[in-house]
């Protein structure tokens, strides 16, 4: 039993932490130890405090010195080589994010980031995008991190809804008295990517309070493709086998293919086919064969139009060669932060967030597989118009890819503000109470740069001779042209000519969006013991929270009138707000026994009233069992809820593309389809009036990608989640230093939210049991049963499965030449499913596959004398499977992906009592992604920075 002081101390940590939670160390706290130490370590877990080691729950921590040993400047950075953390997004994987390049965010146990619950010092933070509740951790000042705790497992009881997988609560400093200023740089042995990370932290100690001041500045370069020589100069692609024969003849179809470029034949220049032939032009604008260059292999044998490679350039485009694998980004983050104590019962604490983030994606420029030039165009050489005679053709219809009008960019500017007081303290010598107030507001700028107006392109490409100039056609019903366009500055892509500067500014355009949101919230908490046992108090803890959400968006004219590339979008605001009430209870059953120590049960309930959803529970069970002093064993069941955001419920329908032609009632999809849903397609189609045998037009089959809309749906419920997790921590007490911990845990979700493309709205009608499903009123036919429009929006329908084990062991140790320390961290997964439609038929296995690896490890190992530090870091990803369902031989020989294992070094040196230097090298062998076709270009899970320095310095006033 803890003994007064410690007990006092632990309340005060109650009160001081909000509604920060549980456990004090991964060790146990003697009651000899002293009060400061135990208030400086609380750890999360539950509204009531205890030793970390006896929380039913697993908790990381993860403290500043580890943090600075790996050299990041954002905290996501080092989160997402934590084996139980994935990557959700950051700069590495967000280039093609229209709206959500730069983010960073986390995804605990890899069930999306949605349903990971990040927490600054135990209460919510806004969400990084407009009505997503998902933190973007780019607002977290890295020089203001004391330490990060991360729970996993489901934690909606304690913490409310979006606690599905776990919490990761950030605590930040509270305390500091004089000047700290760091600064460092990394660059990259090859390419751009450069970092460059500066802080300052000012912060004074008075007499019953005090307040510390921080700005982070963070400048991080973008990293094109081009720049690495492993894609540049030595790609790796899929290519058609030659030696392919058809049919089951166990000869996979495509085969890995290295060190030729991948090309497009959309060229800048434009090309055509006529006459059996590919053309293209000049540099005078004169027609010309277009040039595959040498190597020429289409990617699919039945089509020579898509895409060839080859050794060297020629015509066409280098695919992906204006892409990034790092997204540029900059950030700007200010805090304040105070507390003055009351009196020695009650204290008020203050703390003030600022950030300003700015980041840019990058694709290639815009393209058309179809621009019509007619034959009396005034830009039609004499070359041309004879080729044209040749074969009969009033126009032709030409591929582009536009150089002319730059690349296209996607350029983000995020500011968030964050303002929080509260209020917390003793009512008497049982009862502690915390209270809290916070506002926080988003506001996000986009602009897209390189934009078409369609309309106006057509019109300028449509040029004809007309009372003796170059002008845009006014043409009559019959195609005639009556006069000059107002306004319309002709243009010409029959070659790469020098364009009018009137003729760039009528076509191209800054498409521009404003997005934002805010969120207030209050809450209050009150913990005591409420009933002495035998083994002890029966310690409780009961809250009540209230918050509300809003959201906006508002499009530029452009995007509204659905002028830009034919995408359209509306503006929208939506607001929720929900009101939960909770109660925690920890029991001691059993202590001081010969077969006991203790033994704890844990209850905590909540529930919680949404405006959008309506009323919900969670609950969590938990028991801890103390055998001895070397053994504890702790089990937990929860179940937890995840409330569908605003963007899923309220967003504007836009304009939205499917991905090419498809209709599962096509009596040539209907042959193709997997034999153990061909009967219910066959029964469906038929009950949706379609007759048997029946095929859309050819018109339709030749419409390209198919026009609908994607929104909202207001009649989105809660997801549920149940979870277990059971374990053991192994604390030898005849080997001083080392301890172990073994944890079991499985989640099964119900109800899950996803969004469902058209392709997949329609197989998933008519391959369920019947009609009466979710999905098919998505979808609208016409008279003649052809799909005329859908509706793709965010669904009740899925269902998930996950299960696997994670261990942590450390080892500390000292000796005559230094302190040792070995630190391993290892996730297992036993076993992943999804079931997208909740029909046992539609049910996937994809334990092993590359999103769902069966081993993930990192290794820690450091050495400290005197005033040297050094910490080597190994990170190591199992090797996987890209498809463990559908795959087979006939496809492609590839289906392995190889593991992957990097290390870090890095070394720290107190030069001067109050100035430490530091160097690091991260991914020391410059361990480039798998020479892989599936793996190659992946950032989710391998490094396409590759082999980097890191240097700096910290000085303490």
């Amino acid at each position: 039993m803890l003994n007064n002081k410690i007990s006092k101390a632990v309340r005060l940590a109650i009160a001081f932490g909000a509604a920060s939670t549980a456990a004090l160390a991964s060790t146990a706290v003697s009651a000899e130890e002293n009060t400061e130490e135990v208030e400086r370590i609380q750890v999360t877990g539950s509204k009531i405090k205890r030793i970390a080691a006896t929380a039913p729950t697993p908790v990381v921590v993860i403290g500043r010195v580890e943090l600075e040993n790996a050299g990041v400047s954002n905290v996501n950075d080092f989160l997402s080589e934590m084996p139980a953390a994935e990557v959700g997004l950051s700069p590495e994987n967000s280039n093609n994010y229209i709206y959500a390049n730069g983010l960073n965010t986390t995804d605990l146990r890899g069930l999306g980031s949605s349903r990971t619950l990040v927490l600054v010092n135990g209460r919510r933070f806004i969400g990084g995008s407009a009505g997503d509740n998902t933190v973007d951790l780019n607002n977290i000042a890295t020089s203001m991190i004391e330490r990060i705790e991360i729970s996993t497992g489901g934690a909606s009881a304690v913490y409310g809804a979006d606690a599905v997988a776990g919490v990761v609560n950030i605590i930040t400093r509270t305390s500091f008295d004089g000047v700290e200023i760091d600064a460092a740089t990394t660059r990259p042995f090859e390419g751009g990517g450069e970092q460059t990370f500066a802080s300052l932290v000012f912060g004074k100690e008075f007499d019953g309070g005090g307040f510390i001041f921080n700005y982070d500045f963070a400048d991080q370069k973008q990293m094109a493709k081009r720049d690495k020589s492993w894609w540049y100069d030595n790609p790796v692609s899929s290519v058609p086998n030659p030696n392919n024969t058809g049919g089951e003849d166990g000869i996979p179809a495509n085969i890995p293919y290295e060190g030729k470029k991948h090309f497009g034949l959309y060229d800048e220049s434009s090309e055509f086919f006529l006459g059996g032939k590919q053309w293209t032009f000049d540099e005078n604008l004169d027609l010309r064969p277009f040039d595959t260059g040498s190597g020429y292999l289409p990617s699919d044998p039945t089509d020579s139009l898509y895409r060839y490679y080859a050794g060297e350039y020629k015509d066409g485009i280098e695919e992906g060669a204006d892409e990034f694998f790092r997204t540029p980004l900059t950030r700007h983050t200010f805090n304040i932060a105070g507390n003055y104590e009351i009196n020695d019962n009650h204290r008020l604490t203050f703390d003030t967030v600022y950030s300003l983030s700015s980041a840019f994606g990058q694709s290639t420029p815009v393209f058309w597989r179809s621009l019509n030039i007619r034959k009396d165009n005034a830009f039609i050489k004499q070359d041309l118009r004879d080729l044209m005679e040749e074969n009969g053709a009033d126009s032709i219809s030409m591929r582009r890819l536009s150089n002319d009008f730059g690349p296209r960019k996607y350029d983000q500017e995020r500011s968030t503000f964050r303002a929080s007081i509260g209020l917390d303290g003793y009512i008497n010598d049982n009862w502690s109470y915390s209270t809290y107030f916070q506002h926080g507001r988003l506001k996000q700028d986009t602009k897209w740069f390189g934009e078409v107006i369609e309309e106006n392109l057509y019109n300028a490409l449509d040029a004809v001779m007309f009372e003796g100039n170059i002008v845009c056609a006014d043409r009559n019903d019959d195609g005639e042209v009556v006069g000059a366009l107002s306004g319309c500055a002709p243009i010409n892509f029959l070659g790469s000519p020098e364009h009018s500067a009137e003729a760039i500014d009528y076509i191209s355009t800054v498409a521009t969006a404003e997005h934002g949101g805010t969120q207030t919230s209050f809450g209050a908490t009150v913990t005591g013991d409420v009933y002495e046992l035998p083994a002890g108090p029966i310690g409780t803890a009961f809250s009540f929270e209230w918050r509300r959400d809003s959201a906006y968006e508002e499009p530029g004219t452009g995007i509204r009138k659905g002028i830009i590339f034919g995408n359209s979008g509306l503006a929208y605001s939506g607001a929720l707000n929900v009101k939960e009430y909770a109660a925690e209870v920890i029991v001691p059953l059993v202590a001081d026994q010969a077969w006991a120590q203790e033994l704890n049960l844990e209850l905590a309930y909540r529930y919680m009233d949404y405006s959008s959803t309506g009323g919900d529970t969670a609950y969590k069970v938990g028991l801890t069992y103390q055998l001895n002093d070397d053994i504890r064993f702790r089990a937990t069941v929860a179940e937890s809820v995840r409330a569908p955001n605003i963007e899923e419920l309220y967003s504007a329908a836009g304009t939205q593309y499917s991905s090419g032609r498809y209709d599962q009632c096509a009596a040539s999809t209907i042959q193709n389809t997997d034999d153990k849903y061909k009967a219910n397609v066959i029964k469906n189609c038929a009950a949706a009036g379609i007759p048997e045998g029946w095929m859309p037009s050819q018109t339709w089959e030749d419409g390209g990608s198919m026009e609908g809309k994607l929104g909202g749906n207001n009649n989105l419920d809660n997801e549920v989640s149940k979870d277990m997790v059971v374990g053991f921590v192994y604390t030898p007490t005849s080997l001083e230093g080392f301890d172990i911990t073994v944890d079991y845990w499985s989640f099964e979700i119900t109800n899950a939210i996803e969004n469902y493309s058209y392709r997949n709205l329609a197989k998933n009608c008519y391959r369920a049991d019947s009609l009466d499903n979710p999905f098919c009123g998505f979808i609208t036919r016409d008279e003649n049963h052809e799909v005329v429009s859908f509706f793709q929006t965010s669904l009740n329908a899925a269902e998930e499965k996950k299960s696997g084990v994670d261990i942590e062991s450390v080892y500390d140790f000292e000796t005559s030449i230094g302190e040792f320390g070995v630190k391993l961290t290892a996730t297992y997964v036993e076993n992943y499913e999804i079931n997208q439609t909740g029909n046992p038929i539609d049910l996937l296995v994809n334990t092993g596959e590359q999103d769902h690896m069966r081993w993930r490890g990192r290794l820690n190992t450091s050495y400290e004398y005197g005033d040297f530090r050094a910490v080597l870091v190994a990170n190591y990803r199992h090797s996987a499977v890209n498809d463990r369902n559908g795959w087979n031989i006939e496809q492609h020989d590839y289906n392995d992906i190889p593991s992957y294992t990097t290390f870090d070094l890095s070394m720290n040196y107190r030069v001067l009592e109050n100035v430490d230097l530091r160097f690091g090298i991260q991914n020391m062998f410059d361990r480039t992604p798998p020479r892989h076709p599936l793996a190659f270009e992946d950032t989710n899970w391998y490094d396409p920075i590759g082999r980097r320095a890191t240097v700096g310095v910290n000085i303490k006033l």
